[in-house]
């Protein structure tokens, strides 16, 4: 079973997620390159704020950070209670926000969410 962490639905919570995914891909496949580990960190950084900024947060509930490592390929997933699936946001230069997910379609080699027990599970994949 893949290592996982359970966060609350707070900002704070981010910077949690990025340690634990390095750390955690770091442990579980050695060979992993600085610059996948630093595209890893961006990626959870990104979803989860999306997961506690409109997941968890209107769910009231905790978010769930999972890593599965393996050679030459690791995968993020963050899991929150709010069933409604992401989607990338028509861009205008005037948002503040809405950026994230478009950012993880441009960096990760690939990405996606499926419902999950009521759920959602958002997730993203680096290889090298």
């Amino acid at each position: 079973m893949p290592p996982q962490l359970i966060l609350a639905a707070e900002p704070q919570s981010v910077r949690a997620a990025r340690r634990f995914v390095r750390e955690a891909a770091s442990y579980q496949e050695p060979e992993t390159p600085e610059g996948a580990l630093g595209t890893l960190e961006l990626l959870a950084s990104e979803l989860a704020t999306n997961a506690v900024r409109y997941g968890a947060r209107l769910a009231g509930t905790s978010i769930r950070v999972v890593v599965d490592a393996r050679p030459g390929r690791t995968r993020v997933e963050v899991h929150d209670e709010c069933p409604t699936l992401p989607y990338i946001r028509p861009l205008s230069s005037l948002a503040e926000r809405g950026r994230g997910l478009l950012l993880v379609s441009l960096m990760a080699a690939a990405w996606g969410a499926a419902d999950r027990d009521g759920g959602k599970c958002v997730w993203a994949a680096v290889t090298w």
